[in-house]
Order: structure tokens, then C-alpha cells, then sequence
């Protein structure tokens, strides 16, 4: 379930004022949770295959370039994991009082995980790594220099494409937000 549905059931509703019951909201949280958590899975796999690759290039012998930009990188991935463990939904305890300021609490921290200065260190620690053993590698082999380049291109639209696709992210959460907020005026 999409969490932009958590605005179209309150917006379905009649009647003047907030009247979604606490268990619809645990029910929308959980599902957000879901989705979340599938995500941080998926996230924390991509990681271990890419430091266990690296480590295990490193063992094939490489120049200093080379190098350089795979401890780069595993400190970039690492930090991402890092940064994914920390962004990790957090379900409300039983006894909540209040499930809806827990819900944008939550819906902030997705929000800052694709905006602002978490998406900006990520992208700061995790894109000189690899530009850096590319160089290592073409250094080391003149000879795929074409192949090379067309890595190095391929690699910097995809993380120029991650920039708007972050920001979209980030504007989606916002407006999740702003849609919580209206809806505890109006209760």
C-alpha cells in the first residue's frame, strides 16, 4: 500500500473534522513500515555484495588508484548502511498515545533521509569513490580505455539521476506532511 493512501482515506471520509480510528492509523503505519523495511533489506544486500566485491578485487592485484578508490567506496557503502540502519521505521509501542504525531515523525525522517544534508553526504562519500578507481583502472589497462569511459558516463548520469529522484522523494514525504497537518487543524 501506497502511504500517499493515508491522505486519500482521510480525504474520503465525511463529515467535517479528523475521524480516522487509531487502528487505521497503526494499520497505515504498519504498512509503511513494510515497504520501509523491504527497502533497508534490499539496501543493506546491495551493500554487502558491493564491500564483499571490492575486498575480494582488491585480492586480484590492482594499482594505487585502484585501490584508493575501493576504500572509497566500501567507506561510502559503509556509511550508506549506516545511514539505511538509522532510517529504519520505527513501529509506535502498544500503549502509544499518539499514533498520528508518530506517524509524521516518521513521515519527517523519510523525508530527510531524500533531502537535505543526508541525501548530500551520502552522495559527497559515495561518488569519488568509484571515479576514482575508474581512473585506477584505466590507468592500469589503456587498453578498455572506450569501455571505461562509457562506465564513467553511465556512472555519473546515474548519480546525477538519483538527485531528482531524491528530491522527488523528499517533496512526496513533505506532502504527506503538510496533508497530517491540515487534517489536526481541522480536528
Amino acid at each position: 500500500m501506497e502511504s500517499d493512501d493515508i491522505a486519500a482515506v482521510w480525504q474520503e471520509q465525511s463529515g467535517s473534522g479528523f475521524r480516522m480510528s487509531r487502528e487505521e492509523i497503526r494499520k497505515r503505519i504498519e504498512a509503511i513500515n513494510r515497504k520501509v523495511r523491504r527497502r533497508t533489506i534490499d539496501g543493506y544486500l546491495v551493500c554487502a555484495f558491493l564491500i564483499a566485491f571490492f575486498v575480494a578485487w582488491m585480492f586480484v592485484g590492482m594499482n594505487a588508484l585502484q585501490t584508493i578508490g575501493s576504500v572509497l567506496l566500501m567507506i561510502g557503502i559503509s556509511f550508506m548502511a549506516w545511514q539505511l540502519r538509522a532510517n529504519r521505521f520505527r513501529l509506535p509501542s502498544i500503549d502509544a498515545n499518539d499514533t498520528l504525531a508518530h506517524l509524521r515523525n516518521e513521515l519527517v525522517r523519510q523525508r530527510d533521509f531524500h533531502g537535505g544534508a543526508r541525501f548530500w553526504q551520502r552522495m559527497l562519500l559515495f561518488v569519488p569513490g568509484p571515479l576514482v578507481f575508474f581512473a585506477g583502472f584505466a590507468q592500469a589497462h589503456p587498453e578498455v580505455i572506450r569501455m571505461i569511459r562509457f562506465e564513467v558516463v553511465s556512472f555519473v548520469v546515474l548519480a546525477l539521476a538519483a538527485i531528482p529522484l531524491n528530491m522527488w522523494m523528499a517533496r512526496r514525504y513533505q506532502k504527506q506532511i503538510d496533508a497530517l497537518a491540515r487534517l489536526q487543524e481541522e480536528s
